[in-house]
């Protein structure tokens, strides 16, 4: 070895160091891409369906669900799937993509949430970007911020990625019928052989576990007061009796609906507890049911499914 490679007059193999030195480090990368073989893909769950991997077409049927029974037949597809907000969703489309290479075409179609409108947002983010905060340019749905991913990840995505735009599109002949026209297109793709790119791209999502808490804090513990709660199958209606800490009554409340109960509650600051606003969100919802259902509803206890009316 050292007639190969001499030592340098202060005895020190420098050549051989880096050779090692980089030898390590593909040692390292094979090492990874080894795991990344092992790896499920797609890398984010969710609302897809993979077909067929190894192919380079992708389809979003945005909130037309209904057209997925159909696309799962299609071999040329690699993997399909639904898309409902601008930020999440959209995120959750670029980590499955960029983490298969073999993907190049993406194909919207389908009915955009007209309150989301996250196909309007992916097709501005191919049009024109990302701000420095990381949101999308022009795009007119509810909060278009790619928060979890890095401005590298976006890019290799829009480098990746030709976005084929068929929005409002609900025939599946002619969908297909342009799936097959990009089938024997051959584009450029700059990751395809790339090495590093079949590494897992995408970082997982960690969360921090928190244990329920199933112990109950008594109600006087809450300085606002306290709640009955009743409900009236004649009138379909929920009422709900405040009182105040020392039994003084305090406020009525009436609706069919737990969810407006619940907002009424929270919005005249008639709790300070969280654990307290759960409680009642637990109990609105258990006394709807009741009420639904036509079922004895008391408050505190289980639901009991009954044969015999309720009146009252």
């Amino acid at each position: 070895m050292a007639k190969i490679i001499p030592l340098d007059v202060n005895s020190e193999n420098l050549l051989g160091v880096k050779i090692y030195s980089r030898m390590l480090k593909l040692k390292q990368l094979l090492s990874k891409i080894s795991a990344n073989n092992k790896l499920k893909w797609p890398v984010v769950n969710g609302n897809y369906q993979v077909v067929n991997q190894k192919s380079q077409i992708a389809v979003c049927t945005l909130t037309s669900e209904g057209l997925r029974d159909t696309i799962i037949n299609w071999d040329e597809v690699a993997i399909t799937g639904s898309l409902y907000t601008p930020n999440l969703g959209i995120e959750s489309i670029i980590l499955n993509t960029i983490s298969n290479p073999n993907i190049r075409y993406l194909v919207l179609c389908g009915k955009d949430s007209p309150i989301f409108l996250a196909g309007q947002a992916l097709r501005s983010l191919f049009d024109y970007g990302i701000s420095p905060d990381k949101r999308i340019l022009n795009a007119k749905g509810h909060y278009p911020v790619l928060f979890n991913l890095t401005i590298e990840k976006i890019q290799h995505f829009l480098n990746q990625i030709v976005l084929i735009d068929y929005r409002e599109e609900l025939n599946t002949d002619l969908v297909y019928k342009n799936i097959q026209i990009l089938k024997k297109k051959s584009p450029y793709n700059p990751y395809l052989n790339d090495i590093a790119s079949k590494i897992a791209i995408a970082d997982e999502v960690v969360f921090k576990v928190l244990k329920p808490i199933g112990k109950k804090i008594p109600l006087a513990y809450d300085e606002k007061g306290f709640f009955v709660i009743e409900i009236n199958h004649n009138r379909n209606e929920i009422k709900v009796k405040h009182y105040y800490s020392n039994n003084e009554p305090g406020f009525i409340i009436k609706s069919h609906s737990a969810d407006a109960l619940l907002r009424t509650i929270l919005e005249n600051n008639l709790i300070s507890q969280m654990s307290h606003a759960a409680y009642m969100g637990a109990e609105l919802t258990k006394a709807k049911i009741a009420l639904k259902n036509n079922l004895q509803y008391l408050q505190d206890q289980p639901l009991k499914t009954t044969n015999q009316k309720v009146n009252g």
